[in-house]
This record gives structure tokens, sequence and C-alpha cells, in this order.
């Protein structure tokens, strides 16, 4: 097995969801031994030793023992892009601690799933992006995307960049985000199969807070192995 990154066409789509879920299923019907990573954190606050952050969901959807602090070596108060909360907080990142961070998971795991934040040109410091780290890392991603109205042209953006920057495109995952049933979140399923040179790899679906009222590992793995062309991402990598 090779590391994932799921990043997102935009903030808000579900990236959290979906990592977890992809996270349980590796663990809990892959039956791997799964790390998990949020390099960058935004608008949380920590508490002792426990936060309401996404890193917390994606360490209790994997079932991993890691430190909270290797999970997710930076978190910033306010919720802006890592450049930005840095530099309110007068912090500098350090990426070659990141990266070591990563490797040293990349040890420990037989898979590691990270996840990003907003999307692929968000600025993590000064001329360096997402998309940077991504094929720094020589991570394969998988891309979460609206079911709603405006996908096609953020995930088509969004793929196309990731390609022609040489990354690896495991596919998309549309998010039901909304629970809408009108003409766009109808068709847009079938316009990107069309249009898109990387896999649809199925539609999450519309689960109203599923990870805000506790991580269920085993109801969140079914519900990926249900929905997503799981065998499509495991063979890719």
């Amino acid at each position: 097995m090779r590391n994932l990154f799921v990043t997102g066409t935009d903030t808000g789509v579900g990236k959290t969801l979906i990592a977890a879920s992809l996270a349980a299923y590796l663990s809990v019907k892959r039956k791997l031994d799964v790390g998990v990573m949020k390099p960058f954190e935004s608008g949380t606050e920590t508490a002792g030793e426990r936060s309401t952050g996404d890193a917390w969901t994606l360490r209790e959807a994997s079932g991993t023992p890691d430190e909270i602090g290797e999970i997710n070596p930076y978190v910033f108060k306010a919720p802006l892009a890592p450049e930005a909360a840095a530099r309110l907080e007068k912090r500098v990142i350090d990426m070659d601690f990141v990266t070591a961070v990563y490797e040293r998971l990349t040890d420990r795991h037989d898979v590691v799933v990270v996840e990003g934040a907003g999307g692929i040109l968000v600025p993590i410091w000064e001329g360096f992006f997402y998309a940077d780290l991504i094929l720094s890392w020589k991570t394969p991603v998988v891309v979460v995307s609206r079911l709603t109205l405006g996908t096609i042209n953020h995930t088509l953006l969004t793929s196309s960049y990731l390609k022609s920057a040489g990354v690896k495109v495991l596919g998309v995952i549309l998010n039901d985000t909304q629970d809408e049933n009108d003409l766009a979140s109808q068709t847009n399923p079938a316009m990107l199969e069309k249009y898109l040179d990387v896999p649809l790899l199925g539609v999450f679906p519309y689960m109203p807070g599923i990870i805000e009222k506790g991580v269920d590992r085993q109801r969140l793995a079914e519900l990926f192995e249900k929905h997503i062309n799981c065998e499509q991402i495991v063979n890719s990598l």
C-alpha cells in the first residue's frame, strides 16, 4: 500500500468525512494498520488533550494510537489558509519538520491517509501551496467535490491542474452535502463521467452530523464500502 492524500475542490465539501470514512474502511474492512495526518488545521481550539477538530475525527476513525501532535503538527485558531493563520499568530511553518513527521508516520503504518485544507492552491507558506506539498510527498490523490451546481467547473479544474503538475489522481468522490435533488445534482455525475479523465469513484450520501455526534468506525466503513468504488482506489495504489 501507498499513502493517500484527500483534497477537495473547495472548503466545506466534506473532506474530513470522506478521509475519515476512507481511513475507517481501510482499517475495519481491509484490516490494515492505518495512520492519518492533518498537517495543518485552522479554525479550531485545543482543550487539554482533546480537540473538536478534524484531526481528532481522523484519529478516531482510523483507530490509530498516534499522538495528536503527530497527526496535526500545526493548529491555528483563525479559520484561514495556513500562511495567513501562521502570520497572524507570528509563527513560522517549518516544512522540513512537517515532512519528517509524515515520514515517521509512513514508516509506522501500512498506509497513511492525509487530509488537506480547502483546495489545492491554498497557500501553506509563501509561494508553497497544497499542490506543492502533494507533489513533494509523491502522494496519489482522491478529490472530494460537491454534488450540487458549480461542481463541474471546480472538479475539472482541480483534476486538470493536479495532473498537469504530475500528481496521480485516483479519482473523484462527489459528496452530497445538502440533500438536494435538483437538476444539477441529478445530472452532474453523468456529466463528470463524460469529461473527467480520471474515475468518478461514487457519490457519498447525505449524512448530516454523522461525525459531529461521535465517530462510529464500523458505520463509516460500511458507508464507504457501499457507495464508493473501493477496489478502484486500492487497485490504483
